[in-house]
C-alpha cells in the first residue's frame, strides 16, 4: 500500500549466467534490509497452516527480531514452520543468527548441498543431511541438474530431475520451494 509504506529505496539484483546456466548474483535489499515486525500480519498469519521464512533476514537485526518474534508465536499457535537458508554465504557469515532461528527445530528445511555442507560444518552430503535431522522434522535439500533429496521424517526419497535445456537457473530455489509447499498444503 503506497500510504502506508515506509520511504525507502527499491532493492535491486544484478545476475549474471553463464551458458551452462549457472548464475552468481550481487544483491542490495533496500527498503527490505529494514523488515521489522512492524510488516508482520499477524492477524494473516493466524489463518495460515504454515509460516515460510526468507533467510536472508538473519543478516538484518530488525529482520531477524521479527523473524524469532513471528516464529514464535507460529508455534505457540500451532502453525507448521519453514525455513530457507537462502544463500550459502548467509549461513557462512550468519550461523549463529540461523541456529536462533531453528531453535529446537522447524517442521521444514529447504537448502542446496552447499547450504547443508556449510551448515553443519561438514565435508561429505551424507553426513550433513544425517545432521540437518536434528534441526529439522523434514528437509528438502536441492541438487541442481541432480534433483534432489527429501527427509520425511522417517526415510530419505530422492527426487529425480527432469532434463531441461536450463537457460538461466536464477530463482530456481524459490521456484522449488513454492512448489512444495503449494503441493503439501494441497495435500500432495
Amino acid at each position: 500500500n503506497k500510504e502506508t509504506a515506509s520511504p525507502g529505496t527499491t532493492g535491486k539484483c544484478m545476475v549474471m549466467v553463464t551458458p551452462d546456466a549457472d548464475r552468481t548474483m550481487n544483491t542490495y535489499l533496500g527498503i527490505t534490509a529494514s523488515f521489522s515486525e512492524e510488516e508482520v500480519s499477524y492477524d494473516a498469519l493466524k489463518e495460515s497452516q504454515w509460516l515460510y521464512v526468507e533467510g536472508y533476514l538473519v543478516a538484518s537485526p530488525s529482520g531477524q527480531e521479527a523473524a524469532l518474534k513471528t516464529l514464535d508465536f507460529a508455534r505457540k499457535n500451532s502453525i507448521k514452520t519453514a525455513l530457507t537458508m537462502s544463500d550459502p554465504n548467509m549461513v557462512k557469515f550468519f550461523r549463529e543468527n540461523f541456529n536462533a532461528l531453528i531453535g529446537n527445530g522447524v517442521d521444514l528445511l529447504f537448502c542446496n548441498e552447499e547450504e547443508a555442507i556449510e551448515f553443519t560444518g561438514t565435508n561429505d552430503f551424507k553426513e550433513a543431511r544425517e545432521k540437518l535431522k536434528t534441526v529439522s522434522k523434514s528437509f528438502v535439500i536441492t541438487l541442481g541438474k541432480n534433483g534432489a533429496t527429501l527427509w520425511d521424517g522417517k526415510m530419505f526419497i530422492d527426487i529425480e530431475p527432469h532434463n531441461v535445456d536450463a537457460l538461466d537457473s536464477n530463482g530456481a530455489g524459490d521456484m522449488f520451494a513454492g512448489a512444495y509447499l503449494y503441493g503439501i498444503t494441497n495435500g500432495h
